[in-house]
């Protein structure tokens, strides 16, 4: 997992990217984080994207906190504020190449657990596998027939 600290370097990292290669740079946020300031209306799903280019921006600050800039949306000039916990992700609009920081609201899937095969004690004896035909033909160098059934004629060896 991304640690923390280095979330506002990545969004400064591709928010230049985007600058020198000609790209306008857009940053996905989660409206319903505490200390999201954004105008009202424009966020569906509790989502807002957000065009951070010169031309859209004024005031833009990157910071080690939060993104701070006013834009117009609509006929006024508003203030936005999203703290880094808010910011999903950070892109570039024509390509949609950047950075996804994953969703706040989404608690992560944990991973499954696997459990261990028994252990055989020394009196125990594991049966021999079975050798089928193709196995037997594998063993002696030769390429196994083909059949009409499409089963696969690969096995596992130790």
């Amino acid at each position: 997992m991304l640690p923390e600290t280095a979330k506002p370097y990545l969004i400064r990292a591709i928010y230049d990217w985007c600058l020198a290669e000609g790209h306008t740079p857009h940053i996905l946020a989660a409206v319903d984080q505490p200390g999201v300031r954004v105008p009202t209306g424009y966020a569906k799903d509790n989502r807002i994207t957000l065009n951070l280019s010169p031309r859209s921006v004024q005031n833009l600050e990157l910071g080690l906190d939060r993104v701070r800039f006013a834009a117009r949306f609509g006929a006024s000039t508003s203030q936005v504020e999203l703290p880094l916990a808010g910011i999903l992700a950070i892109f570039a609009a024509e390509t949609h190449e950047g950075i996804v920081f994953g969703d706040p609201n989404v608690a992560t899937t944990p991973q499954p657990t696997v459990e261990a095969a028994p252990v055989a004690d020394e009196d125990d004896t594991l049966p021999e596998p079975s050798s089928s035909s193709a196995d037997a033909a594998l063993d002696q160098g030769e390429t196994p027939p083909a059949d009409d059934e499409g089963k696969s004629h690969l096995r596992l060896v130790d």
